[in-house]
Protein backbone atom coordinates (compact mmCIF):
# COMPACT_ATOMS: atom_id res chain seq x y z
CA UNK A 1 0.00 0.00 0.00
CA UNK A 2 1.23 3.51 -0.86
CA UNK A 3 2.64 5.52 2.07
CA UNK A 4 3.41 9.19 2.66
CA UNK A 5 7.08 8.76 1.74
CA UNK A 6 6.04 7.48 -1.70
CA UNK A 7 3.92 10.59 -2.26
CA UNK A 8 6.72 12.91 -1.10
CA UNK A 9 9.18 11.23 -3.48
CA UNK A 10 6.62 11.58 -6.28
CA UNK A 11 6.42 15.34 -5.64
CA UNK A 12 10.14 15.64 -6.38
CA UNK A 13 9.78 13.68 -9.62
CA UNK A 14 6.97 15.98 -10.79
CA UNK A 15 9.06 19.13 -10.51
CA UNK A 16 9.32 20.90 -13.86
CA UNK A 17 6.64 18.71 -15.48
CA UNK A 18 3.40 19.05 -13.53
CA UNK A 19 2.25 22.33 -12.00
CA UNK A 20 1.68 23.07 -8.36
CA UNK A 21 -1.85 24.30 -8.98
CA UNK A 22 -3.36 27.22 -7.04
CA UNK A 23 -6.14 27.16 -4.48
CA UNK A 24 -8.99 29.66 -4.68
CA UNK A 25 -10.96 30.76 -1.63
CA UNK A 26 -14.62 30.96 -2.67
CA UNK A 27 -16.35 33.75 -0.81
CA UNK A 28 -19.63 32.97 -2.59
CA UNK A 29 -19.72 29.27 -1.67
CA UNK A 30 -18.44 30.00 1.82
CA UNK A 31 -21.25 32.46 2.49
CA UNK A 32 -23.95 30.38 0.85
CA UNK A 33 -23.00 27.02 2.38
CA UNK A 34 -21.90 28.18 5.82
CA UNK A 35 -18.29 26.93 5.75
CA UNK A 36 -14.93 28.10 4.47
CA UNK A 37 -14.58 26.71 0.96
CA UNK A 38 -11.31 26.40 -0.94
CA UNK A 39 -11.15 25.13 -4.53
CA UNK A 40 -8.08 23.21 -5.71
CA UNK A 41 -7.71 24.15 -9.37
CA UNK A 42 -6.49 21.02 -11.15
CA UNK A 43 -8.42 22.27 -14.17
CA UNK A 44 -5.42 24.62 -14.58
CA UNK A 45 -2.99 21.69 -14.60
CA UNK A 46 -0.89 20.82 -17.65
CA UNK A 47 -3.26 18.96 -20.05
CA UNK A 48 -6.20 20.45 -18.11
CA UNK A 49 -6.49 17.67 -15.52
CA UNK A 50 -4.64 15.96 -12.65
CA UNK A 51 -3.78 12.80 -14.59
CA UNK A 52 -0.32 14.01 -15.60
CA UNK A 53 0.79 13.66 -11.96
CA UNK A 54 0.32 9.89 -11.72
CA UNK A 55 1.53 9.25 -15.25
CA UNK A 56 4.70 11.26 -14.66
CA UNK A 57 5.53 9.46 -11.42
CA UNK A 58 4.98 6.08 -13.05
CA UNK A 59 7.05 6.83 -16.16
CA UNK A 60 9.88 8.37 -14.11
CA UNK A 61 10.43 5.01 -12.37
CA UNK A 62 10.71 2.86 -15.48
CA UNK A 63 13.92 0.94 -16.10
CA UNK A 64 16.19 1.93 -18.97
CA UNK A 65 14.98 -1.09 -20.93
CA UNK A 66 11.31 -0.16 -20.37
CA UNK A 67 11.98 3.45 -21.35
CA UNK A 68 13.63 2.35 -24.58
CA UNK A 69 10.64 0.18 -25.55
CA UNK A 70 8.07 2.81 -24.56
CA UNK A 71 4.69 2.95 -22.84
CA UNK A 72 1.10 2.38 -23.87
CA UNK A 73 -2.31 3.11 -22.43
CA UNK A 74 -5.98 3.16 -23.40
CA UNK A 75 -8.09 6.24 -22.83
CA UNK A 76 -10.37 8.66 -24.60
CA UNK A 77 -9.77 11.53 -22.24
CA UNK A 78 -7.57 12.98 -19.53
CA UNK A 79 -5.42 9.91 -18.90
CA UNK A 80 -4.51 9.76 -22.60
CA UNK A 81 -3.21 13.31 -22.52
CA UNK A 82 -1.48 12.77 -19.18
CA UNK A 83 0.49 9.76 -20.42
CA UNK A 84 1.28 11.44 -23.75
CA UNK A 85 2.55 14.62 -22.07
CA UNK A 86 4.57 12.70 -19.46
CA UNK A 87 6.18 10.49 -22.07
CA UNK A 88 7.05 13.51 -24.20
CA UNK A 89 8.66 15.23 -21.20
CA UNK A 90 10.69 12.07 -20.50
CA UNK A 91 11.68 11.67 -24.14
CA UNK A 92 10.30 8.17 -24.53
CA UNK A 93 7.87 6.76 -27.13
CA UNK A 94 4.19 6.43 -26.25
CA UNK A 95 1.24 4.69 -27.86
CA UNK A 96 -2.29 5.78 -26.99
CA UNK A 97 -5.20 3.53 -27.95
CA UNK A 98 -8.51 5.38 -28.24
CA UNK A 99 -11.98 4.17 -29.30
CA UNK A 100 -12.90 4.93 -32.90
CA UNK A 101 -15.83 6.95 -31.54
CA UNK A 102 -13.53 9.40 -29.70
CA UNK A 103 -14.38 13.02 -30.66
CA UNK A 104 -11.81 14.47 -33.06
CA UNK A 105 -10.91 17.32 -30.69
CA UNK A 106 -9.77 14.83 -28.03
CA UNK A 107 -7.67 12.93 -30.55
CA UNK A 108 -6.06 16.19 -31.68
CA UNK A 109 -5.38 17.31 -28.10
CA UNK A 110 -3.56 14.04 -27.45
CA UNK A 111 -1.71 14.12 -30.79
CA UNK A 112 -0.26 17.50 -29.76
CA UNK A 113 2.19 15.68 -27.46
CA UNK A 114 3.51 13.45 -30.24
CA UNK A 115 2.45 9.89 -29.36
CA UNK A 116 1.34 7.23 -31.79
CA UNK A 117 -2.46 7.24 -31.81
CA UNK A 118 -4.27 3.98 -32.50
CA UNK A 119 -8.05 4.06 -32.95
CA UNK A 120 -9.68 0.74 -32.11
CA UNK A 121 -13.13 -0.47 -31.12
CA UNK A 122 -16.44 1.17 -30.33
CA UNK A 123 -15.84 1.90 -26.64
CA UNK A 124 -13.20 2.06 -23.89
CA UNK A 125 -13.36 -1.67 -23.13
CA UNK A 126 -12.57 -2.48 -26.78
CA UNK A 127 -9.72 0.02 -26.82
CA UNK A 128 -8.25 -1.34 -23.59
CA UNK A 129 -8.38 -4.91 -24.85
CA UNK A 130 -6.47 -3.87 -27.96
CA UNK A 131 -3.98 -1.86 -25.88
CA UNK A 132 -3.17 -4.89 -23.72
CA UNK A 133 -2.70 -6.95 -26.88
CA UNK A 134 -0.32 -4.37 -28.35
CA UNK A 135 1.55 -4.08 -25.04
CA UNK A 136 2.26 -7.82 -25.10
CA UNK A 137 3.07 -7.88 -28.80
CA UNK A 138 5.47 -4.90 -28.70
CA UNK A 139 6.70 -5.43 -25.11
CA UNK A 140 5.42 -1.99 -24.03
CA UNK A 141 4.74 -0.95 -20.44
CA UNK A 142 1.04 -0.40 -19.80
CA UNK A 143 0.36 2.72 -17.68
CA UNK A 144 -2.88 2.03 -15.84
CA UNK A 145 -5.05 5.03 -14.87
CA UNK A 146 -5.46 3.90 -11.24
CA UNK A 147 -4.41 0.30 -10.54
CA UNK A 148 -0.73 1.15 -9.94
CA UNK A 149 1.00 2.33 -6.76
CA UNK A 150 3.22 4.72 -8.71
CA UNK A 151 0.17 6.37 -10.27
CA UNK A 152 -1.59 6.59 -6.88
CA UNK A 153 1.46 8.21 -5.29
CA UNK A 154 1.63 10.76 -8.09
CA UNK A 155 -2.01 11.73 -7.65
CA UNK A 156 -1.36 12.00 -3.91
CA UNK A 157 0.83 15.05 -4.46
CA UNK A 158 -2.42 17.04 -4.66
CA UNK A 159 -2.98 16.13 -1.01
CA UNK A 160 0.47 17.42 -0.05
CA UNK A 161 -0.28 20.75 -1.73
CA UNK A 162 -3.73 21.11 -0.16
CA UNK A 163 -2.40 20.60 3.36
CA UNK A 164 0.20 23.27 2.68
CA UNK A 165 -2.16 25.69 0.93
CA UNK A 166 -5.33 25.43 3.04
CA UNK A 167 -4.91 26.53 6.65
CA UNK A 168 -6.80 24.57 9.32
CA UNK A 169 -8.09 22.00 6.82
CA UNK A 170 -11.08 20.07 8.21
CA UNK A 171 -12.26 18.18 5.13
CA UNK A 172 -11.33 17.48 1.51
CA UNK A 173 -13.88 16.28 -1.04
CA UNK A 174 -12.50 14.27 -3.96
CA UNK A 175 -14.01 12.98 -7.23
CA UNK A 176 -13.83 9.18 -7.48
CA UNK A 177 -13.76 6.97 -10.56
CA UNK A 178 -11.35 4.07 -10.20
CA UNK A 179 -10.06 5.50 -6.92
CA UNK A 180 -6.48 6.43 -7.78
CA UNK A 181 -6.90 10.13 -6.96
CA UNK A 182 -8.66 9.71 -3.63
CA UNK A 183 -6.29 6.90 -2.58
CA UNK A 184 -3.27 9.17 -3.07
CA UNK A 185 -4.91 12.25 -1.55
CA UNK A 186 -6.15 10.34 1.51
CA UNK A 187 -2.69 8.86 2.04
CA UNK A 188 -1.12 12.33 2.23
CA UNK A 189 -3.90 14.11 4.13
CA UNK A 190 -4.43 11.44 6.79
CA UNK A 191 -0.73 11.33 7.60
CA UNK A 192 -0.15 15.10 7.68
CA UNK A 193 -3.51 16.15 9.15
CA UNK A 194 -5.17 13.02 10.58
CA UNK A 195 -8.13 14.92 12.05
CA UNK A 196 -9.23 16.08 8.59
CA UNK A 197 -12.01 14.10 6.91
CA UNK A 198 -11.69 12.74 3.38
CA UNK A 199 -14.97 12.33 1.46
CA UNK A 200 -15.27 10.79 -1.99
CA UNK A 201 -17.99 11.57 -4.52
CA UNK A 202 -19.14 9.53 -7.49
CA UNK A 203 -21.75 10.15 -10.15
CA UNK A 204 -25.06 8.58 -9.21
CA UNK A 205 -25.12 6.96 -12.66
CA UNK A 206 -21.69 5.32 -12.18
CA UNK A 207 -21.48 4.30 -8.50
CA UNK A 208 -19.13 1.29 -8.64
CA UNK A 209 -16.69 2.48 -5.96
CA UNK A 210 -19.50 3.94 -3.84
CA UNK A 211 -21.20 0.52 -3.79
CA UNK A 212 -17.87 -1.23 -3.19
CA UNK A 213 -17.20 1.08 -0.22
CA UNK A 214 -20.71 0.59 1.16
CA UNK A 215 -20.59 -3.20 0.83
CA UNK A 216 -16.87 -3.41 1.70
CA UNK A 217 -16.42 -5.67 -1.29
CA UNK A 218 -15.39 -5.07 -4.89
CA UNK A 219 -18.57 -4.41 -6.86
CA UNK A 220 -19.05 -3.99 -10.59
CA UNK A 221 -21.97 -1.91 -11.90
CA UNK A 222 -23.36 -0.83 -15.24
CA UNK A 223 -22.98 2.86 -16.06
CA UNK A 224 -25.89 4.08 -18.23
CA UNK A 225 -24.11 7.35 -18.96
CA UNK A 226 -23.18 10.47 -17.05
CA UNK A 227 -21.93 13.99 -17.76
CA UNK A 228 -19.17 13.11 -15.28
CA UNK A 229 -17.65 10.76 -17.85
CA UNK A 230 -14.16 11.20 -16.40
CA UNK A 231 -15.20 9.13 -13.36
CA UNK A 232 -17.53 6.68 -15.11
CA UNK A 233 -15.65 3.53 -14.09
CA UNK A 234 -17.77 0.37 -14.09
CA UNK A 235 -15.15 -1.91 -12.52
CA UNK A 236 -12.86 -0.54 -9.77
CA UNK A 237 -9.86 -2.46 -8.42
CA UNK A 238 -8.88 -4.13 -5.16
CA UNK A 239 -5.77 -1.97 -4.78
CA UNK A 240 -7.64 1.32 -4.49
CA UNK A 241 -10.60 -0.16 -2.60
CA UNK A 242 -8.22 -1.35 0.15
CA UNK A 243 -6.81 2.16 0.56
CA UNK A 244 -10.25 3.76 0.50
CA UNK A 245 -11.66 1.40 3.15
CA UNK A 246 -8.73 2.20 5.42
CA UNK A 247 -8.27 5.94 4.86
CA UNK A 248 -11.48 7.48 3.48
CA UNK A 249 -14.16 8.64 5.91
CA UNK A 250 -17.22 8.62 3.68
CA UNK A 251 -18.51 8.30 0.12
CA UNK A 252 -21.50 10.03 -1.51
CA UNK A 253 -23.06 10.18 -4.96
CA UNK A 254 -24.26 13.17 -6.98
CA UNK A 255 -27.15 13.21 -9.45
CA UNK A 256 -26.89 14.51 -13.01
CA UNK A 257 -28.87 17.70 -12.32
CA UNK A 258 -26.74 18.46 -9.27
CA UNK A 259 -23.52 17.98 -11.25
CA UNK A 260 -24.83 20.23 -14.03
CA UNK A 261 -25.73 22.94 -11.50
CA UNK A 262 -22.26 22.67 -9.99
CA UNK A 263 -20.64 23.11 -13.40
CA UNK A 264 -22.76 26.20 -13.98
CA UNK A 265 -21.94 27.55 -10.51
CA UNK A 266 -18.20 27.29 -11.19
CA UNK A 267 -18.49 28.75 -14.67
CA UNK A 268 -20.77 31.68 -13.94
CA UNK A 269 -19.72 32.74 -10.46
CA UNK A 270 -16.07 31.67 -10.37
CA UNK A 271 -15.15 31.92 -14.07
CA UNK A 272 -13.88 28.33 -13.93
CA UNK A 273 -14.47 25.71 -16.61
CA UNK A 274 -14.90 22.33 -14.91
CA UNK A 275 -15.78 19.06 -16.57
CA UNK A 276 -18.53 17.00 -14.99
CA UNK A 277 -16.17 14.93 -12.85
CA UNK A 278 -14.40 18.05 -11.61
CA UNK A 279 -17.64 19.66 -10.49
CA UNK A 280 -18.87 16.74 -8.39
CA UNK A 281 -17.23 17.95 -5.12
CA UNK A 282 -19.35 21.12 -5.30
CA UNK A 283 -22.47 18.98 -5.62
CA UNK A 284 -21.31 16.80 -2.71
CA UNK A 285 -20.74 19.81 -0.47
CA UNK A 286 -24.28 20.99 -1.21
CA UNK A 287 -25.47 17.64 0.22
CA UNK A 288 -23.25 17.69 3.31
CA UNK A 289 -23.44 21.42 4.10
CA UNK A 290 -25.13 20.92 7.50
CA UNK A 291 -22.52 18.53 8.88
CA UNK A 292 -19.66 20.67 7.53
CA UNK A 293 -21.02 23.95 8.88
CA UNK A 294 -18.25 26.28 10.11
CA UNK A 295 -15.59 23.86 8.82
CA UNK A 296 -12.77 24.51 6.36
CA UNK A 297 -13.37 22.42 3.26
CA UNK A 298 -11.21 21.87 0.16
CA UNK A 299 -12.85 20.81 -3.10
CA UNK A 300 -10.70 19.22 -5.80
CA UNK A 301 -11.80 20.36 -9.26
CA UNK A 302 -9.99 17.49 -10.93
CA UNK A 303 -10.21 18.67 -14.55
CA UNK A 304 -11.52 21.26 -16.94
CA UNK A 305 -11.67 19.41 -20.26
CA UNK A 306 -15.40 19.88 -20.73
CA UNK A 307 -17.01 19.06 -24.05
CA UNK A 308 -18.18 22.35 -25.56
CA UNK A 309 -21.55 21.05 -26.76
CA UNK A 310 -22.26 19.50 -23.36
CA UNK A 311 -21.27 22.72 -21.66
CA UNK A 312 -23.60 24.72 -23.91
CA UNK A 313 -26.52 22.42 -23.09
CA UNK A 314 -25.78 22.67 -19.37
CA UNK A 315 -25.69 26.45 -19.51
CA UNK A 316 -29.04 26.55 -21.31
CA UNK A 317 -30.66 24.09 -18.90
CA UNK A 318 -29.24 25.95 -15.91
CA UNK A 319 -30.65 29.24 -17.13
CA UNK A 320 -34.07 27.64 -17.56
CA UNK A 321 -33.99 26.14 -14.05
CA UNK A 322 -32.93 29.48 -12.60
CA UNK A 323 -35.84 31.21 -14.33
CA UNK A 324 -33.56 33.34 -16.49
CA UNK A 325 -34.73 31.76 -19.71
CA UNK A 326 -38.35 30.72 -20.22
CA UNK A 327 -40.34 29.26 -23.09
CA UNK A 328 -43.86 30.58 -23.60
CA UNK A 329 -46.60 29.33 -25.88
CA UNK A 330 -49.10 31.89 -27.10
CA UNK A 331 -52.19 31.34 -29.25
CA UNK A 332 -52.86 34.33 -31.54
CA UNK A 333 -55.45 35.37 -34.06
CA UNK A 334 -53.95 34.63 -37.48
CA UNK A 335 -54.14 38.14 -38.86
CA UNK A 336 -51.66 40.91 -39.68
CA UNK A 337 -50.27 42.75 -36.66
CA UNK A 338 -50.94 40.03 -34.03
CA UNK A 339 -47.31 38.98 -33.75
CA UNK A 340 -46.14 42.59 -33.67
CA UNK A 341 -48.57 43.35 -30.83
CA UNK A 342 -47.26 40.36 -28.87
CA UNK A 343 -43.62 41.36 -29.23
CA UNK A 344 -44.48 44.95 -28.28
CA UNK A 345 -45.92 43.82 -24.93
CA UNK A 346 -42.85 41.68 -24.30
CA UNK A 347 -40.56 44.61 -25.09
CA UNK A 348 -42.50 46.86 -22.70
CA UNK A 349 -42.02 44.20 -19.99
CA UNK A 350 -38.23 44.44 -20.58
CA UNK A 351 -37.85 40.76 -21.55
CA UNK A 352 -35.53 39.85 -24.42
CA UNK A 353 -36.63 37.51 -27.20
CA UNK A 354 -34.00 34.79 -27.74
CA UNK A 355 -35.83 32.82 -30.42
CA UNK A 356 -39.33 32.59 -31.86
CA UNK A 357 -41.29 29.99 -33.86
CA UNK A 358 -44.56 30.93 -35.58
CA UNK A 359 -46.88 28.00 -36.51
CA UNK A 360 -50.03 28.55 -38.58
CA UNK A 361 -50.51 24.93 -39.67
CA UNK A 362 -50.63 22.93 -36.42
CA UNK A 363 -53.39 20.30 -36.44
CA UNK A 364 -54.49 21.34 -32.93
CA UNK A 365 -55.19 24.92 -34.05
CA UNK A 366 -58.62 26.24 -34.94
CA UNK A 367 -59.08 27.88 -38.30
CA UNK A 368 -57.89 31.46 -38.03
CA UNK A 369 -55.44 30.78 -35.18
CA UNK A 370 -51.65 30.69 -35.01
CA UNK A 371 -49.37 29.29 -32.34
CA UNK A 372 -46.20 31.10 -31.28
CA UNK A 373 -43.46 29.45 -29.22
CA UNK A 374 -41.11 32.06 -27.88
CA UNK A 375 -37.96 31.85 -25.72
CA UNK A 376 -37.30 34.85 -23.49
CA UNK A 377 -34.28 35.91 -21.47
CA UNK A 378 -35.51 37.33 -18.15
CA UNK A 379 -34.19 38.50 -14.79
CA UNK A 380 -35.69 35.55 -12.92
CA UNK A 381 -38.97 33.96 -11.73
CA UNK A 382 -40.52 37.26 -10.57
CA UNK A 383 -39.84 38.83 -13.96
CA UNK A 384 -41.43 35.83 -15.71
CA UNK A 385 -44.56 36.29 -13.59
CA UNK A 386 -44.61 39.98 -14.52
CA UNK A 387 -44.36 39.18 -18.24
CA UNK A 388 -47.19 36.64 -18.04
CA UNK A 389 -49.35 39.08 -16.10
CA UNK A 390 -48.85 41.81 -18.72
CA UNK A 391 -49.69 39.42 -21.54
CA UNK A 392 -52.84 38.32 -19.72
CA UNK A 393 -53.92 41.92 -19.16
CA UNK A 394 -53.48 42.60 -22.88
CA UNK A 395 -55.69 39.66 -23.75
CA UNK A 396 -53.07 37.14 -24.88
CA UNK A 397 -53.52 33.41 -24.20
CA UNK A 398 -49.98 32.82 -22.91
CA UNK A 399 -48.68 29.85 -20.91
CA UNK A 400 -45.31 28.39 -19.99
CA UNK A 401 -43.97 25.74 -22.35
CA UNK A 402 -41.97 22.62 -21.50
Amino acid sequence: MVELADVQQAARRLEGIARKTPVLHSERLSERLGCQVYIKLENLQVTGAFKIRGATNCIAQLSEDERARGVITASAGNHAQGVAASAAAAGIPATIVMPETTPLVKVQQTEHYGPEIVLSGDDFEDAQTHAYSLAEERRLTFVHPFDDDRVIAGQGTIGLEIVEQVPDLDCVIVPVGGGGLISGVATAVKELRPEARVIGVQAENAPAMYESYRLKSLTQVDAPGTIADGIAVCEPCRRTLAVILERVDDMVTAGERDIARAMLELLEHHKLVAEGAGATPVAALEQRRSELSDRTVALIVSGGNADVTTLAAIIERGLVEAGRVVRLQVTLPDRPGSLAALTQVIAEAKANIVEIFHDRLGVSLELGQAEVEIALATRGPEHIAEVLDRLYQEGFDARRGD
